[in-house]
This record gives C-alpha cells, sequence and structure tokens, in this order.
C-alpha cells in the first residue's frame, strides 16, 4: 500500500471535473481503494474521494461512524442517491482539498445512498446525521463541486499567540 498525493486548491480542474462511472471492480480498483484508505488513516479524515488524488472516477472512501467502537472504513464505487431528508441541519465541515477553509452548509439531514461495494455487490445504506453529511460532502466531489460553493458562512480560524 502508498500514501497518495492529495490534490489541493479551489480552482484546480480535477477536484471541478465530473467523475465518470467506475467499469469494473478489479485488482487495479481494489488496490486504489486500499492506497485510499491508507492515505485516509494518513490524514485523519472522514472521508476521501479520487479526485482529491487525481483521478476523476467515482470512487470514494467513508469512515462511518467516525471515533466510535462501531467505526468503519467503507469504499464505495458509482455511490448514488435514491433518497434525501427534506430536513436539513447546519453543520461545519473543513476539506483535505482545501486545507484551512472551514464552513458551515446545509445538508440533508438522512439519506439513502446505493452504492457498488469492493467486492461488486449493490448495496443500500440509509444514513443520518454526520454519516449522511459525509455522503454528500463525498458525491459532491464526484460531482466537481467544493464546499466552498455551498458555504453559507465560512468559518476564520484563530491564530494562536
Amino acid at each position: 500500500m502508498a500514501i497518495l498525493k492529495l490534490v489541493t486548491g479551489i480552482d484546480n480542474k480535477i477536484l471541478r471535473t465530473p467523475s465518470v462511472p467506475v467499469k469494473k471492480i478489479d485488482r487495479k480498483m481494489k488496490k486504489l481503494a486500499h492506497d485510499m484508505t491508507e492515505t485516509l488513516f494518513d490524514c485523519d479524515g472522514l472521508g476521501l474521494a479520487a479526485p482529491q488524488i487525481g483521478q476523476n472516477i467515482r470512487l470514494y472512501i467513508a469512515r462511518l461512524n467516525y471515533h466510535t467502537a462501531n467505526e468503519m472504513i467503507v469504499p464505495m464505487f458509482n455511490a448514488e442517491f435514491t433518497n434525501m431528508s427534506d430536513e436539513f441541519e447546519e453543520g461545519e465541515e473543513g476539506c483535505l482539498s482545501l486545507p484551512g477553509k472551514f464552513g458551515v452548509i446545509s445538508r440533508a439531514k438522512k439519506v439513502t445512498v446505493k452504492y457498488t461495494d469492493i467486492n461488486g455487490k449493490s448495496v443500500t445504506l440509509n444514513l443520518a446525521d454526520m454519516n449522511a453529511r459525509l455522503m454528500q460532502h463525498e458525491i459532491d466531489h464526484l460531482n466537481g463541486v467544493l464546499i466552498a460553493d455551498k458555504m453559507i458562512r465560512e468559518i476564520k480560524e484563530e491564530k494562536l499567540i
């Protein structure tokens, strides 16, 4: 496995290009998912989308139930929403591809996401709260959308003296 280099920048063409579906989950795709997982842990992030490592394919790694006893790492290929709640919630978000940039974003409180797992099986998850927010953030990446596009307001970091 390897730690992959992160792509950064609000105007980066790779981050702004919609990703294409993954046609086949072969050995190469599985290795990429494993390398992305290692990279995610190295950055202590909640999620990592393929565009963030320079590949415009519909793959992301989600760290569900972050910092709980039920935490799990889930590679998601070709994820799409099949349902989103009408109830929205504001929350703070940051992004590994926009270091130092944080803001408040309104997201659906609950989502249903359908994806293909690393073994090629179709999976549907009903998620709420932080897990739902994570899905929306990562699928935004696959669509070329960044948190800067959705911020209600930016949060300025205070400099420590």
